[in-house]
């Protein structure tokens, strides 16, 4: 009887990370530490002098973001199974109090 040989698969050499091509006026920042993350809640949270986004995760960690003061926060929740933007809820935009 006749053995078959696993092969190997092949892969190509991997390239290195490009980043997405954006605006020139704009500027991305991506946080692989949360990629593939369950997150558990999300939540906002604003005092004087304080505003911060926490995105927590089912495993404990959390990605905090820390806003200066002077801003307007506007939120919307979507989806994008079409590949176009469909907006399931928007929120009452939250301002700063100077």
């Amino acid at each position: 009887m006749a053995t078959k040989k696993a092969k190997r698969s092949v892969h190509r050499a991997q390239l290195p990370h490009r980043p997405k091509k954006i605006a020139p006026f704009r500027k991305l920042i991506q946080f692989p530490q949360a990629k593939g993350k369950i997150v558990e809640d999300a939540e906002f949270s604003t005092a004087p002098g304080y505003h911060n986004i926490s995105i927590n995760f089912q495993d404990k960690t959390c990605l905090n973001f820390s806003i200066e003061t002077g801003f307007s926060l506007e939120t919307d929740y979507s989806e994008w199974k079409t590949g176009n933007q469909s907006v399931l809820r928007v929120w009452r935009p939250i301002t700063s109090k100077k």
